[in-house]
């Protein structure tokens, strides 16, 4: 396995997720729910999506002083909802666990190749609300498929969703939290 994978930083970790990514958990979050976005500022496609569904959304971010593996908000929240840094998925993924409460996050669906991550989910409930595209992040084709893998979120253990477009050439749109942080 990867170095990257398992817990060295890399250029990848800041992603910022677009908005035709977002919305297909929206279907599964009721509204008037509180979500807590552990990796998100307030332009992210996440907390402004999750505010027109509705919701109350929490956000906090590294670079605001919040680390996710020290950090809980205040006050109750309904639901965990993000796109992490890739290089601490297991580690976010296990502080996810622990804190028992519903969560989605977006993660390469490749990292299932890893036999660190089956062993991960040998003891775990696991979902997963497949996009039927690879989306892009950057308007560039992307070589691989990032999906929501989720606990306590999905009626059933696997769903596939169909997106109109995968965000790229002519139909890329960036990130509002993209624009605004670069």
């Amino acid at each position: 396995m990867s170095k990257n994978f398992i817990g060295k930083k890399t250029k990848n970790d800041e992603r910022y997720t677009p908005a035709i990514l977002v919305q297909p958990i929206l279907e599964y979050v009721p509204k008037g729910s509180t979500v807590w976005c552990p990796f998100d500022l307030e332009n992210s496609e996440f907390v402004i999506a999750l505010k027109e569904h509705g919701c109350k959304v929490i956000h906090s971010h590294i670079s605001t002083g919040q680390d996710f593996f020290l950090y809980e908000p205040k006050g109750t929240y309904d639901y965990i909802i993000s796109n992490p840094p890739f290089s601490s998925k297991l580690k976010v993924l296990d502080r996810l666990y622990s804190l028992n409460k519903p969560f989605a996050m977006l993660l390469n669906l490749e990292c299932l190749n890893y036999q660190e991550v089956g062993t991960f989910f040998l003891d775990k409930n696991l979902e997963l609300l497949i996009v039927d595209k690879k989306v892009s992040f950057d308007g560039k084709m992307p070589s691989f498929n990032t999906s929501y893998f989720c606990n306590k979120m999905l009626p059933e253990k696997l769903k596939f969703v169909h997106l109109e477009h995968n965000n790229t050439n002519k139909r890329y749109v960036p990130s509002r939290m993209y624009l605004n942080n670069n």
